[in-house]
């Protein structure tokens, strides 16, 4: 059996190992797209919480408005971000995700991911079976933090 100590033990080294993997695939294709990591943070903050305005983007990045902008300029002239009015503010930029900045992220996304396509080929079908469980149960047990 299995105590908390050593739940916590394994649970952080596959995190870390996770983590590593993962940035280590990210940063390549990062370095491979010429832009630069906080070109990136904006391009993933766009993809995940949808249109946002300069002013949140500096905030995000704890970067000043005209640090904000400039970055974001690099993004619009590789058509990677849209820069329009705002409909409820006329004075505040909206920035959106082009389709090709969406198609850049997605790349990304799979790039980063791709080591996790590989692991199957090392267990056995007995093996990703109680790993799938086993996961589902840390996803629910993680859920269940938040009510508590």
């Amino acid at each position: 059996m299995t105590d908390a100590i050593e739940f916590n033990k394994v649970l952080k080294e596959w995190s870390e190992r996770f983590i590593s993997r993962s940035m280590r695939n990210y940063m390549r294709f990062v370095k491979a797209s010429g832009l630069s990591l906080s070109h990136f943070s904006i391009l993933m903050h766009l993809y995940y919480r949808g249109p946002n305005d300069i002013s949140e983007m500096g905030e995000h990045l704890d970067i000043t408005m005209p640090a904000a902008s400039q970055l974001i300029k690099r993004l619009v002239d590789e058509q990677l971000v849209d820069r329009a009015e705002s409909p409820q503010d006329r004075r505040v930029r909206q920035l959106t995700l082009t389709a090709k900045g969406r198609t850049l992220i997605e790349k990304a996304i799979e790039f980063r991911n791709q080591w996790i396509e590989r692991l199957p080929l090392t267990l056995s079908e007995k093996q990703m079976d109680v790993i799938s469980e086993s996961l589902k149960d840390l996803i629910t047990a993680e859920h269940n933090l938040d009510s508590q």
